[in-house]
């Protein structure tokens, strides 16, 4: 079997998962490679030093990876909490999604806060938007702005931040230059394409390619949507529950809630429900690269390797998959070589 790309075509035996870091128990130990624990980890993000940074969802801190493995706590107290601050001294509840932009800021999606948190360099976080505990759905600047439950999060060439608001099935955008909220797709849950009546329900996780289009992870219509940038929602890939590879439509997921995209604007999708990774190329072809559709832990070749319920992906720099294992406990790494 072969996974065909744009620029490169690879078979199943040159595709290799191993392991990162993570012990494969819950917990929360700072170390190197498989000394390391985290507590459901969710999504992550890869710096342009291929430092790899980690949403721990239930340990809610967020972790950082060097490239040889160390891992560490970048930010947050592991306390449950809302609070702005330096490193440790910050708090989140239940982190989900995670972007970075040019500078190597972070930007995450406090989900159990329903509000957006920015990370310099130096590790120092603030709000940007919405109210710490507050849920609803209010355009508007800043704080006056609500989510319910944001989760994907990712930043165009514009440093426009979009968001998957999963509870309110909205797609919304924070402007770079005031920090205003606004509703940029979705009404209503549904599974309808089009402009301002477009519907989506409970999406998740969120991607843009090169030319500033977004790719959707809608999660309980097991559908990849694609967002242009003037707003013309279409479904790129998916129909219903399964596990079918195929062009477009004709391609089923089980439950998505990550995606990931590469330079060649590849798609790449951990398939929770099929504990398998697959990849979608430009032209909306649907192929499986790794796993069995069998629960478990196993590194090796893609026709081996063994997942469960991956949550998220990232693209490193020499097009390694970062793979999030979230109910492994462990974060993996998928070489295309």
């Amino acid at each position: 079997m072969e996974f065909i790309g744009p620029e490169f075509t690879y078979l199943f035996s040159d595709i290799n998962a191993s392991l990162i870091a993570g012990s494969g128990t819950p917990g929360l130990i700072n170390a190197t490679g498989a000394n390391a624990r985290f507590n459901l980890p969710l999504r992550a993000a890869v710096d342009d030093a291929d430092n790899i940074f980690v949403t721990d969802y239930a340990n809610n801190i967020i972790r950082k990876i060097t490239p040889t493995g160390v891992v560490t706590t970048f930010a947050g107290s592991g306390a449950t909490g809302s609070a702005d601050g330096t490193g440790i001294n910050a708090s989140f509840r239940q982190p989900w999604g995670i972007t970075i932009d040019s500078q190597n800021n972070l930007f995450v999606t406090d989900y159990g806060n329903h509000i957006i948190r920015k990370i310099t360099p130096a590790g120092v976080v603030t709000t940007i938007a919405g109210l710490a505990g507050v849920s609803g759905n209010i355009d508007g600047l800043r704080n006056n702005a609500r989510f319910y439950n944001p989760s994907g999060i990712a930043i165009d060439s514009g440093d426009r931040i979009f968001i998957t608001d999963s509870q309110n099935h909205l797609i919304r955008m924070i402007k770079p230059n005031d920090g205003e909220v606004i509703t940029f797709a979705g009404s209503s849950a549904g599974n309808t394409d089009g402009t301002i009546d477009a519907k989506f329900k409970r999406p998740f996780g969120i991607v843009i390619d090169s030319e500033d289009n977004l790719f959707i992870a809608d999660t309980d219509n097991r559908r990849i949507r694609k967002i242009t940038p003037n707003g013309i929602v279409s479904t790129f890939a998916g129909s219903n529950n399964g596990d079918v590879d195929g062009m477009g439509t004709e391609a089923k997921f089980g439950t998505i809630w990550g995606i990931a995209i590469d330079i060649h604007n590849n798609l790449f999708i951990p398939d929770n429900g099929n504990n398998k990774i697959k990849t979608i190329a430009p032209s909306g072809l649907v192929t499986t690269i790794a796993g069995t559709g069998t629960a478990g832990y196993l590194e090796g070749l893609g026709e081996n390797a063994l997942f469960k319920r991956p949550y998220g992906m990232a693209v490193d720099s020499e097009n390694n998959l970062i793979v999030v294992d979230t109910y492994n406990h462990r974060i993996r790494k998928i070489t295309l070589k």
